[in-house]
C-alpha cells in the first residue's frame, strides 16, 4: 500500500480535527461537530487503507470503526478488534450524535451546542487516541 496515501488521510484527519477547535473556539458548535465526525472519518479509513488495502466509500465514524473491527476479526487479530469494539460500545450515544450532525450541521433544522460540541471534540480525539493505539500493536 501507498504509505504516501496513508500520510495524506491522516494528515486530513488532523486538519479536520484542528478545525473542529477552531470552530469549537468561534462559536460554531455545528461545524466543530461536523468537522469532528469527519476527522474520525478519515482516521479510520487511513488505518483501513494501511492494513488492509480497502478506502471505504461508505461514510459514518460508526460504520467504519464496525467495518474496521470485524476486518481484524478476520484477520485474527481480537485483541486488537476488541479496543475498536469496545471504543464504539462506550461511546455509542456521542457516535450516534457525530454521525447525525453529518449530515444535520449543514441541512437540517437542528443546531448543536456547546457542551455537545465538546463531546465530539473530545470523542475524536479519544478516537485517534485509539486508532494509534491499534497501529502500534499492529506494529
Amino acid at each position: 500500500m501507498s504509505g504516501e496515501y496513508y500520510r495524506l488521510l491522516w494528515y486530513r484527519a488532523e486538519r479536520f480535527l484542528v478545525r473542529a477547535l477552531r470552530d469549537y473556539s468561534e462559536g460554531d458548535y455545528d461545524g466543530a461537530c461536523f468537522n469532528a465526525e469527519e476527522a474520525i472519518q478519515l482516521a479510520v479509513k487511513a488505518v483501513l487503507y494501511k492494513y488492509f488495502g480497502e478506502v471505504p466509500r461508505i461514510h459514518g465514524s460508526k460504520v467504519l470503526l464496525s467495518r474496521l473491527r470485524n476486518l481484524l476479526m478476520d484477520a485474527g487479530r481480537e485483541d486488537v478488534a476488541s479496543l475498536v469494539g469496545r471504543f464504539a460500545a462506550d461511546n455509542r450515544d456521542i457516535l450516534d450524535l457525530l454521525e447525525e450532525s453529518y449530515t444535520m450541521a449543514r441541512y437540517g433544522s437542528i443546531s448543536y451546542g456547546e457542551r455537545q460540541a465538546e463531546r465530539c471534540i473530545e470523542i475524536a480525539k479519544k478516537a485517534f487516541e485509539v486508532l494509534k493505539d491499534v497501529e502500534g500493536r499492529l506494529g
